[in-house]
């Protein structure tokens, strides 16, 4: 009877963590589908290779509309703004006081914000595998299907059905830490979000290389 009793609890064990592996590509699936637009908050930490904490932490405030618009807007440790209408991407630039202006074409390439902001097709540019529950979180751990990727590996823990942590590995096994925060969704969002009005006395660079 013992022996039985300690293989069930094994298999109930097994059957409980593929259930909760399985939520994390759901949660992703319904969360594209069902999310038109949202608007949030979030913090960042960057993490070298060797687990060290490289530089301050970062804050800000981030919103999307589908298809293709986003706003991802840094107020610490330095104001930078990344501003996309789904045809064109600026990036801004405070403290140099310059915008960087590049043309999109078609939907998000495969980046880490076309993940969550972009179309609902992830699989077509991603790979992607669900891990174990940690944290409380559901985790499913995303590759790009490109070599050129700046990026070589995606991690998004999700509870209640909303993204709350992503995990952005680059080629060099550095580390960006996001925490989502105040996450609400399908808002009513200003169309004007997702324009950006060239400041009085702004630099403005034109990059004609396509996403």
């Amino acid at each position: 009877m013992r022996r039985f009793l300690m293989g069930f609890s094994a298999v109930a064990s097994i059957a409980m963590s593929l259930t909760a592996q399985a939520a994390a590509t759901d949660d992703l699936s319904h969360f594209l589908k069902s999310v038109t637009n949202a608007q949030g908050s979030f913090e960042q930490k960057v993490f070298t290779r060797e687990g060290e904490n490289k530089e301050a932490a970062g804050s800000g405030e981030f919103a999307f509309s589908r298809p293709g618009k986003f706003r991802w807007h840094y107020d610490a440790p330095f104001e930078e703004l990344i501003v996309t209408d789904g045809k064109t991407l600026w990036l801004y630039d405070t403290e140099l006081a310059q915008v960087t202006v590049k043309p999109l074409t078609g939907a998000i390439p495969a980046s880490p914000a076309s993940l969550l902001f972009g179309a609902q097709d992830f699989r077509k540019d991603f790979n992607v595998i669900d891990e174990a529950r940690k944290d409380g979180l559901d985790w499913l751990r995303a590759t790009p299907k490109s070599d050129t990727s700046a990026f070589s590996e995606v991690r998004i823990g999700f509870k209640d059905g909303l993204p709350q942590q992503m995990v952005l590995k680059d080629n060099f096994g550095q580390e960006t830490h996001l925490t989502f925060k105040d996450f609400k969704t399908n808002v009513k969002l200003n169309a004007s979000n997702f324009v950006f009005k060239v400041p009085k006395g702004v630099d403005v660079l034109e990059d004609k290389s396509a996403f």
